[in-house]
């Protein structure tokens, strides 16, 4: 619960030439303060800091019931926002302390998103809020009340996105953004008292960009990926986005998200919960795999990208820019020095290896979704049932090399 006292400041921007300083009311909450000031001065020595009264001087009394009032008066309106004080800053209470009558609360989206974010324990996702506020900030500007947040905002912003070349990622940043304004919702809006300060849902009415989802166009054939094998790397950096990628083709096509921040294998097999389906996963690591691996290896993880990188947006980044180029830091590519014009990324292993083993391969469609880890929502009781074979997810892993190689 935040707390109310009477203070002066004895800074010198806060002295006047008279030698006077303004009372204010100190708001305590979280361990930090904000300050509202009141219409009366004093001078320091005529003021009782512990007791925050004045001691002496002709207004004495007048000053010190004012000061109750004010006390008074801010104690009971700070009693109306009960449901949702534990989410509101000492600067928010402040804000809302001296809004005019009827007014709503004032909720800085900004200050919201960055204290939840705060409070996100999977470091990917707290990224990814943290990533949609510098990307609004660069839009809007440094702060962003939610009740600006309408329909029209909405559109903007993803035009803005594609103007900046967001593309297929407009999607992702949309339902990001989407997310954290429910959350937001939720947690400032108590229907059963029908306390509801953020009334909005632009999202009703917003229509979604829909995502170019044709794995034709993110396949790689096997020609090119044999290209892509024999590549000299012109570059140590060249050298390492050649060998995350075909070290995700190795591993089944595993998402970078995984291989950010997979732990040291378990008799010769990465074992990890995958991100996407938090769904357990094995896999055995070939002879091709383990090459690579140990060119990279970690101190506590299975590769130092983790101590190369900051975020696995940062280390996926890096190896699309040297995969397909990047003109902003004057990165060539290495598919436009293999004159191949594909803007390939770290998901073209994914869908490279899927196409590989079922057209290639002629290995079954559901064998192939078993080893790309899939949810099988069909037969999902059954296999409550089923020990997990891991024998079929290494079986058809091995053709798929041992086709590349042949």
């Amino acid at each position: 619960m935040p707390n109310f006292k009477a203070v002066i400041l004895k800074g010198k921007n806060d002295i006047k030439k008279d030698g006077t300083t303004n009372i204010k009311i100190r708001i305590g909450h979280k361990s930090i303060a904000s300050f509202i000031s009141t219409d009366f001065f004093v001078l320091p020595a005529n003021f009782n800091i512990i007791e925050g009264k004045v001691k002496k001087g002709k207004d004495k009394s007048f000053i010190n019931s004012q000061l109750a009032f004010l006390l008074h008066k801010y104690q009971v309106e700070i009693i109306k926002l009960h449901t949702i004080l534990d989410i509101l800053s000492a600067k928010q209470i402040k804000t809302h302390l001296l809004k005019p009558p009827n007014q709503p609360v004032s909720i800085d989206f900004f200050e919201f998103i960055q204290e939840y974010a705060d409070k996100t324990k999977v470091m990917n996702t707290r990224n990814n809020y943290l990533f949609l506020m510098a990307s609004l900030k660069n839009f809007i500007g440094p702060t962003l009340p939610v009740t600006n947040i309408k329909l029209s905002f909405l559109n903007g912003y993803e035009a803005w996105l594609r103007d900046n070349g967001a593309e297929n990622g407009i999607i992702n940043y949309m339902k990001t953004f989407r997310s954290l304004f429910n959350k937001c919702r939720d947690q400032y809006n108590d229907e059963d008292t029908d306390d509801i300060p953020i009334p909005n849902y632009p999202f009703r009415k917003y229509n979604f960009p829909k995502r170019n989802t044709n794995a034709n166009d993110h396949v790689l054939t096997v020609d090119e990926l044999q290209m892509l094998i024999n590549y000299n790397p012109k570059s140590d950096s060249e050298l390492f986005a050649k060998d995350m990628f075909l070290l995700m083709f190795y591993l089944i096509g595993i998402e970078s998200v995984d291989l950010f921040s997979l732990n040291k294998p378990t008799k010769n097999r990465a074992k990890y919960i995958r991100f996407k389906t938090h769904k357990p996963f094995s896999i055995f690591i070939e002879p091709e795999a383990k090459r690579i691996i140990n060119r990279y290896k970690g101190k506590d993880l299975l590769l130092n990208v983790s101590e190369r990188f900051n975020s696995n947006r940062n280390f996926f980044r890096f190896i699309n820019n040297h995969l397909s180029g990047d003109k902003s830091h004057n990165i060539v590519g290495i598919f436009a020095h293999m004159n191949i014009n594909k803007k390939v990324t770290t998901k073209w292993a994914r869908h490279t290896w899927a196409t590989i083993a079922r057209n290639n391969c002629k290995i079954n469609k559901d064998d192939v979704a078993l080893s790309l880890g899939h949810k099988d929502l069909v037969n999902k009781v059954t296999d409550l049932y089923i020990k997990p074979d891991h024998s079929l997810i290494d079986s058809a892993n091995k053709k798929v090399i041992s086709f590349i190689n042949s």
